[in-house]
């Protein structure tokens, strides 16, 4: 099976008590094993609800969430769902529990009852892989923003997830810490292929997936490579989502008559471009 996650038809409300509001609608999405998604959305529209469907912290209200063939909803099956799909929430304080940094990572596998020599070389393995071994014994309130994300990426790694889905986890993050936890899930996807799922406002972030999934209004508006998505600039904006900086800029030349490419996502494909113009 080469499908890690899959929604049919998913639909999903939120129970009030004189009307119910309805989030999810119909979503069919595919994610394959070894994918790198970034997930885009203007508040409210839906994308953080979905995520929290993969691992089963909601169930839908119709249709079906499947994790690697497991059925979300099945209750006695929870367990096995939340053991393949890891969550990173956006503020990291809300995922520490212990006073220090490898008592923390070590929480997660001691619950799964995971055999105390397995647990060292589980703590030992997934703090190297985000960079933080060598802060093993400091206390976690003594660490930036971004040391604690990554921190509590290595609790999600001693779990040994198929996937981590990162639930706007950037948001609360200076530009260093932003890029300390991105350069690591990049590392997961590309050296352990580990399914990554990354719910962001950042377009820069998102240039960096191998797919980005637009949700509004609780469907998928866009689903494509980067390249794909981001050259739909007006839709974009019509349902309040920017698009990268270098892309808008190509997007504006375009309109003043410039013939310029529309899928251009990094600086230094635009200053090669810029270059060019200039020369002509």
């Amino acid at each position: 099976m080469n499908e890690m996650i899959q929604t049919k038809d998913l639909c999903f409300e939120y129970q009030g008590e004189e009307q119910n509001t309805q989030v999810l609608k119909q979503m069919n999405l595919s994610i394959r094993k070894g994918e790198f998604i970034a997930v885009l959305g203007h508040n409210g529209s839906g994308k953080s609800t979905l995520a929290k469907h993969f691992n089963s912290i909601l169930i839908p209200t119709s249709g079906t969430v499947y994790v690697e063939g497991i059925d979300t909803s099945q209750e006695e099956l929870v367990f096995d769902v939340r053991q393949r799909v890891g969550m990173v929430f956006q503020n990291p304080d809300n995922q520490i529990v212990a006073t220090l940094v490898e008592e923390d990572v070590a929480f997660a596998p001691e619950n799964l009852g995971v055999p105390p020599e397995e647990i060292r070389s589980r703590v030992d393995y997934s703090l190297k892989a985000v960079g933080m071994y060598e802060y093993r014994n400091r206390a976690p309130h003594q660490l930036s923003g971004g040391q604690k994300q990554r921190v509590a990426i290595a609790g999600i790694i001693a779990m040994q997830p198929d996937c981590i889905v990162l639930d706007e986890a950037t948001a609360m993050l200076d530009p260093r810490g932003r890029r300390e936890v991105l350069e690591t899930i990049q590392k997961l996807n590309r050296e352990l292929g580990t399914t990554i799922v990354h719910i962001t406002h950042y377009m820069e972030e998102a240039v960096l997936a191998n797919r980005v999934v637009v949700v509004d209004n609780g469907e998928i508006l866009l689903d494509g490579t980067p390249n794909e998505v981001f050259r739909h600039v007006e839709q974009l904006k019509q349902v309040g989502l920017d698009v990268p900086q270098v892309t808008e800029l190509m997007y504006e030349l375009r309109k003043d008559g410039f013939d310029v490419p529309e899928d251009v996502l990094t600086e230094q494909q635009c200053v090669a471009i810029l270059s060019k113009l200039l020369e002509g």
